[in-house]
């Protein structure tokens, strides 16, 4: 799984995983969520290119979740593709970071 991390204006981070969020591709981006969730204080984790997600891929996110929210950042999640958005909300995690249908409107959920 790749990871791409974008640095947008005022402060956002976009990170952005591609592939399949099962046990191997969580494992393999849990270290750089891990970093960005103990550096960035408002990140934005676009789902758009990822295919499926696993217990492991929602452990990773809310890893990073809880990495910002101890130095006062917060995460949200945008452009899930609808498979992927049912297991966030069938799962609460959805309800828990917030999900939008664009990165402008993850962008302005962080402004609040």
């Amino acid at each position: 799984m790749e990871l791409i991390v974008e640095e947008l204006p005022g402060g956002f981070t976009r990170a952005a995983p591609v592939g399949r969020m099962d046990i191997e591709g969580a494992l393999s981006i849990d270290e750089s969520f891990r970093t960005l969730g103990r550096l960035r204080r408002k990140l934005i984790i676009d789902l758009a290119e990822v295919s499926f997600m696993a217990s492991m891929g929602l452990r990773t996110l809310v890893v990073a979740a809880r990495s910002l929210a101890d130095i006062g950042g917060r995460a949200t999640i945008a452009n899930p593709q609808p498979n992927v958005e049912k297991v966030l909300d069938t799962s609460g995690i959805g309800e828990m970071l917030g999900v939008h249908p664009s990165i402008e409107a993850a962008v302005a959920a962080l402004k609040v």
